[in-house]
């Protein structure tokens, strides 16, 4: 993996920026803690990943954008021992700890670096894979970031996203809301809010942040989060669909939702039953008799997927985008494929699945 100097962010940061960086050196996330809980959802992911597409991890290059307290890259990275991975985070705090943390676990395949993700000058290499787990929708534009993650994805490349849902964090941002009422606006006064989220028992949380800690530093920070996010951007369909048309992207698809505090694998197909023992978004029992499902088969893909989101109502999807020269690393007739959506035709009126390779 050849890669630039390490250097930190080289142009000022905008407002949006800053707040989310100083908000996050004050309130490191996921954990404060360096050490400390194993985080398995990012391992799990990619394990799942790999056993359904047979995708090889070994001798893979791997960026981790928005890494934060690394606490879940670092058990990717104790996992995939012949992967190298590259964190990075945009503010120091977090990435000290995530240094000590890697440091404490004897792991040499993995390095920390301090980058702004919004500055499109800079450029870290070309990467197998590239993640960005929870960050883009805290972004100050967050179109800009994908497209600059894009660039440094090799031509083969895939990229995964976990992204807010707007439909199934309507209850979250009811509670946000009237923490922000009671703080009259303030939402930077954290430790009144801290305090306020605790009082009105707010301090359980949806699938994303229930990580079941047990110190009070790693549950204050994920109330900060949760709550007090000083920026958050959330998406349906269509405002995903918009998100990945000027990405640079060749295909895009919802690898799985998370549904409350569960998780699932994207279905778009009818009867197609549980896959890999983990259950899909199939949408044949909402969809009721067989006149529904007569509709639903003809719909073209994308409107499915709206179907689909307005059906089920996740609170966050994890995508998967990748380059033109990635499509061999899928099985023709799987999953992936079968629900995989053209960028291009994102683009124009025919939405529609791409099946075969190209």
């Amino acid at each position: 993996m050849s890669v630039p100097p390490n250097q930190g962010p080289a142009v000022p940061l905008d407002d949006v920026t800053r707040s989310v960086s100083e908000m996050y050196a004050k309130f490191p996330y996921p954990s404060p803690q360096a050490g400390g809980a194993k985080l398995k959802e990012l391992v799990n992911l990619l394990k799942l990943f790999s056993m359904e597409n047979r995708y090889d991890l070994a001798g893979k290059t791997v960026l981790d954008a928005g890494t934060g307290t690394g606490h879940r890259l670092i058990e990717a990275a104790a996992a995939f021992k012949n992967t190298r991975f590259m964190a990075i985070d945009i503010c120091e705090p977090p990435l000290a700890l995530a240094r000590q943390t890697a440091a404490e676990r004897g792991l040499e395949n993995v390095e920390f670096r301090l980058f702004n993700l919004m500055d499109d000058a800079q450029v870290l290499g070309k990467f197998d894979v590239v993640l960005s787990m929870g960050v883009i929708h805290h972004l100050s534009d967050p179109a800009i970031g994908l497209r600059n993650l894009v660039h440094n994805m090799a031509d083969d490349g895939i990229c995964f996203l976990y992204i807010y849902g707007r439909h199934g964090s309507r209850e979250r941002l009811r509670r946000k809301a009237i923490v922000s009422l009671l703080l009259q606006g303030n939402r930077k006064d954290f430790e009144r809010g801290i305090d306020l989220v605790k009082q009105l028992g707010f301090d359980s949380f949806d699938y994303g942040w229930n990580l079941n800690v047990d110190d009070e530093k790693s549950r204050d920070a994920l109330i900060v989060d949760a709550y007090l996010n000083v920026n958050e951007n959330l998406y349906d369909t269509d405002s995903l669909f918009e998100l990945v048309r000027s990405s640079g992207l060749h295909r895009f698809v919802a690898y799985g939702v998370t549904l409350d505090k569960h998780g699932y694998l994207f279905e778009s197909r009818l009867d197609q039953g549980a896959r890999l023992n983990v259950k899909t978004t199939d949408p044949t029992t909402l969809l009721g008799g067989p006149a529904a499902r007569e509709a639903y088969n003809q719909l073209t893909l994308a409107d499915r997927y709206r179907v689909i989101d307005l059906l089920f109502q996740p609170n966050g999807y994890t995508l998967i985008g990748f380059k033109e020269g990635a499509v061999r690393h899928f099985p023709e007739n799987g999953r992936i494929l079968a629900n995989t959506l053209s960028v291009k035709d994102l683009q124009g009126r025919a939405l529609t699945a791409a099946v075969r390779q190209s």
